[in-house]
């Protein structure tokens, strides 16, 4: 373990050497991601991010060693599975300079074909809209950039709410 540590502290610099270093521990020495990630006290979802890296193109690689990405345009154009797409990414980025947060909506565009655009509801809306209802109905609100979530949770027997159920529906789909 004191030798994999010392091994990792060498890597902090290369980040596609950390990547081999975490796909040899988990196929050569059959490691689990959790394992992993305790041995090199990262997070999971961190080491996963790095195995990532290991699918990129040639071309991205180089572009990182020379200073053209940073890692945290890799993570992101990473995302990405198919080669061709990846590679279309990385010359936008490299065509219009884009930032980490620009290169995150193009990829986000790429991969589920929204655009991010307008604004999610304020944390003042969200309250409203929950003060309106009754005590035993519970509200959650979750927006994304792809997507929104409305939770009605109902409290009291089924008839109760299988008539709160349907005076909701039917006054969405009007």
């Amino acid at each position: 373990m004191s030798q994999l540590l010392a091994q990792q502290a060498k890597l902090e610099k290369d980040p596609f050497a950390k990547a081999r270093l975490i796909l040899s521990l988990i196929h050569d020495h059959n490691w689990q991601i959790k394992d992993v990630a305790k041995a090199l006290s990262y997070k999971p979802s961190y080491i996963c991010h790095f195995l990532r890296l290991n699918r990129l193109p040639e071309m991205i690689i180089d572009g990182f060693y020379s200073k053209n990405l940073t890692l945290s345009h890799l993570f992101i154009i990473s995302r990405i599975k198919d080669k061709a797409l990846m590679i279309e990414a990385y010359e936008k980025i490299l065509a219009k300079s884009l930032t980490v947060l620009q290169t995150e909506e193009l990829v986000r565009e790429m991969l589920y074909h929204i655009k991010t655009e307008g604004e999610g509801l304020s944390r003042e809306e969200k309250e409203n809209y929950e003060n309106k209802l009754p005590k035993d109905i519970n509200l959650k609100i979750i927006q994304t950039r792809i997507k929104s979530k409305i939770i009605f949770e109902i409290k009291g027997s089924l008839a109760k709410t299988t008539k709160i159920v349907r005076q909701v529906l039917d006054k969405v789909l009007l």
